[in-house]
């Protein structure tokens, strides 16, 4: 199972905090580190600066910023998608698939969707999978549903064969839906491995045992590295 850290996303830091943090997720073992929105300055830096041994970094956005996310010239993008129609899913995997990225496609409010159409849920998957893209994650936008009705949605999904990742709002069971759907087939769990509160001020394992649901644990790679990343990410103001 691969891991997807958002908590950049989320930061206010300096930019120079930021790479600072990059590294210290790099050293926890994540497959990708999201930047955010591709803001040119950070990325910038990051190319001259940053190298990183086991993480990607990855440039996220919407459809709209297209030409920003192939400017911010990371060897990934995540291309966010809510709501859109099969033809512009299709042409931004394209595009940046021509631009040799590597897509992940991350389609939000994906489980209402769901409900209320499992076929066309299902047909935003599979145009994503067709036009290029490596990884589909299933956003649990709302967080309405139970980690066991994610795993049988995300089992049914999984069928089709596309690489699928799972992705939801950080909430009391958010550690119980990523176990759920990594079960059921997820190759890829987004979360935030580090908490930003102000700063990066702890790192957090990614995924919580409960040995209250007899949940096995699913464990970060090189997780005898958490202790002191939680201390160094601690460092950065």
């Amino acid at each position: 199972m691969k891991l997807y850290d958002i908590s950049l996303r989320r930061t206010g830091l300096s930019i120079s905090d930021r790479l600072v943090a990059a590294r210290r997720l790099d050293a926890l073992g994540v497959t990708f580190v999201d930047g955010g929105r591709p803001a040119r300055s950070f990325y910038h830096r990051a190319s001259v600066e940053l190298r990183l041994r086991a993480a990607t970094l990855i440039a996220s956005g919407g459809a709209e910023d297209l030409a920003a996310l192939i400017a911010a010239e990371t060897p990934a993008v995540s291309i966010v998608v809510q709501g859109h129609g099969f033809s512009v899913v299709r042409e931004a995997v394209r595009q940046l698939v021509r631009a040799e990225r590597r897509v992940i496609v991350e389609a939000r409010d994906f489980f209402d969707g769901w409900l209320i159409d499992p076929e066309h849920a299902l047909e935003v998957v599979l145009t994503a999978a067709e036009a290029g893209a490596e990884t589909v994650l299933l956003h649990d936008t709302a967080g309405k549903l139970w980690p066991d009705q994610i795993g049988e949605i995300v089992a049914a999904v999984a069928e089709t064969g596309v690489p699928l990742g799972f992705g939801c709002e950080d909430d009391g069971g958010s550690a119980a839906k990523q176990l759920f759907a990594a079960d059921a087939g997820a190759g890829l769990v987004q979360g935030s491995y580090a908490v930003v509160r102000g700063g990066l001020d702890r790192g957090v394992p990614p995924l919580v045992h409960s040995a209250e649901k007899g949940i096995a644990p699913v464990p970060c790679p090189r997780l005898e590295q958490t202790v002191s990343a939680q201390k160094a990410i601690g460092g950065v103001r």
